[in-house]
């Protein structure tokens, strides 16, 4: 299978949303997702760890013990890897490269499942959800971002556009039926927030980073391929967004004691 994450690709990434992420917001984002969760002392599972970076704000800002994250694609793992022994933590996280599929753990071994902008690549949502909540132990916790979709029963041609331009393979629900087969898997509390506001500011902020002033700079960076390329792609997206089509949200759910 190839690669979704060529190192163009993640170079044209990072340089919109900074060193060793793969999804937008940052630090502050991340902050934003975990509002209210206590990750003191919590063995988390990270769902789709990418580059690292999150992983140490789970363990240095948000104080989790343990961080286990899993990725398909291994050539993101040695980068986090690399970036985790950096920072003198891998005592703490440590990544493994798996096969898509059910968790690799035995039931009830995390204290929450955490994952940021990659549960869009699963396609067996229920299947995943109730994955998840194996995994938890009871009274655990699930925190996560991801790429919903707000459409109507079709797609629109500028979404599709930008899907292909991207080529990411997308599989994406709507809030609603997210929200429904979390709880049809067993979860309480359930919480699917939109973010679609707050992402239309940041897409700007994307393209901004990459034309006007900023253009000479990051084709020198980057290469004008690349640049060309996250412009499209993200003029697309910002279309997809003010629509209301592409809907960033945050989700949570409780496993019950």
């Amino acid at each position: 299978m190839a690669s979704q994450y060529p190192d163009d690709f993640v170079a044209g990434i990072e340089w919109m949303w900074g060193e060793g992420f793969l999804s937008p917001g940052g630090p502050e984002e991340v902050r934003a997702l975990l509002e209210g969760v206590d990750l003191t002392g919590c063995r988390v599972l990270d769902v789709g760890s990418g580059l690292g970076a999150v992983d140490l704000l789970l363990v240095a800002e948000h104080g989790a013990r343990e961080i286990v994250g899993i990725e398909v694609e291994p050539q993101l793992v040695a980068r986090a890897r690399q970036t985790v022994a950096g920072a003198g933590l891998s005592d703490r996280i440590r990544f493994e490269v798996v096969r898509p599929g059910p968790f690799p753990f035995p039931d009830a071994s995390f204290d929450v499942v955490f994952s940021k902008d990659s549960m869009v690549h699963i396609p067996d949502k229920p299947a995943l959800y109730g994955d998840v909540l194996r995994a938890l132990k009871p009274g655990g916790s699930f925190v996560a971002s991801d790429w919903l979709y707000g459409g109507g029963t079709e797609m629109s041609q500028t979404m599709t556009a930008w899907l292909e331009i991207v080529h990411l393979d997308f599989k994406m629900e709507t809030p609603e039926n997210s929200a429904e087969a979390m709880r049809r898997a067993g979860f309480a509390d359930v919480v699917v927030r939109d973010r679609n506001s707050w992402y239309l500011a940041q897409v700007q902020d994307e393209i901004d980073c990459v034309s006007g002033a900023n253009f000479e700079r990051a084709v020198a960076a980057l290469g004008r391929e690349t640049v060309e390329h996250r412009i499209k792609s993200s003029s697309l997206k910002k279309e997809v967004v003010a629509r209301g089509e592409l809907r960033p949200c945050h989700l949570r759910g409780r496993k019950p004691s």
